[in-house]
């Protein structure tokens, strides 16, 4: 009793003292903001935690064993989720308030931090005090708030990736010519250094020039297309990979003469 009595104090204990800190504690890390550091944190562990206290709450068994270390390990996710939060805020005075990502991340932290206070006490009238009707409201309740916590933890998550990634992913597909034009094999050989990279693929030239410091394989791979006629290398290398092929249709510029 005593060291369930430790642990869920300092758990309460430490959870309010993170939620009083002044805003900007959890600002930046080094030189870097702390949130892209922090939320990784939340949206891998804490719904691995919450799915752990679900399948628990069928194995109380289990639970009773470590139930301990349950409320450490899902207080440590709710602090982090305090700190993304903290941080988050501090991100968006910098860069901008991702509407629908901090929405659900406010939601989440109350959901987080009740989790807590349910798997505490379900322990609590479970495993000391015994009190079967409570222990089976707490159970429910407890299964139910780790559910939530799963199902917010995802929107969080994707909400959080379409905000830094959607427009940037989607504007680097775009084709960078709405028209093309006829070059000769002359006029694009004079494009051959990696500032200023043209290939032909198959019949038709692109540009390649802000592709290399974009390429999986490094810059290297494409100087050494440049100014010439890379059909054979690259078919070796790519043919019948969508990928590959999807990215150099948006590099396009024209025709081979």
């Amino acid at each position: 009793m005593r060291r369930f009595a430790t642990v869920s104090a300092s758990s309460i204990l430490l959870l309010g003292i993170v939620f009083l800190l002044p805003r900007g504690t959890w600002a930046s890390i080094g030189a870097l903001p702390a949130h892209p550091l922090v939320v990784h944190v939340v949206v891998i562990l804490l719904p691995l935690v919450a799915l752990g206290l679900l399948l628990a709450m069928w194995k109380v068994q289990v639970f009773e064993r470590f139930h301990q270390i349950a409320i450490a390990l899902v207080t440590l996710c709710t602090l982090a989720a305090l700190v993304a939060k903290s941080s988050g805020d501090s991100l968006a005075a910098a860069v901008g308030l991702p509407e629908t990502h901090a929405e659900w991340g406010n939601i989440l932290v109350p959901v987080a931090a009740a989790l807590v206070g349910s798997t505490i006490l379900f322990a609590l009238f479970s495993f000391y005090m015994r009190i079967e009707l409570v222990s089976k409201l707490l159970r429910v309740i407890t299964a139910l708030l780790s559910i939530t916590t799963i199902g917010l933890t995802v929107l969080v998550g994707h909400s959080g990736a379409e905000a830094v990634w959607k427009d940037k992913y989607a504007a680097a597909k775009v084709p960078i010519a709405l028209g093309f034009d006829d070059y000769s094999a002359e006029e694009v050989s004079l494009h051959n250094k990696a500032t200023d990279c043209w290939t032909v693929v198959e019949g038709f030239v692109y540009d390649l020039t802000t592709f290399a410091s974009r390429h999986p394989g490094g810059a290297n791979a494409i100087k050494r297309l440049c100014g010439v006629n890379a059909s054979e290398r690259f078919l070796d290398e790519h043919d019948g990979q969508r990928e590959p092929n999807e990215w150099l249709e948006t590099l396009k510029i024209g025709r081979l003469k």
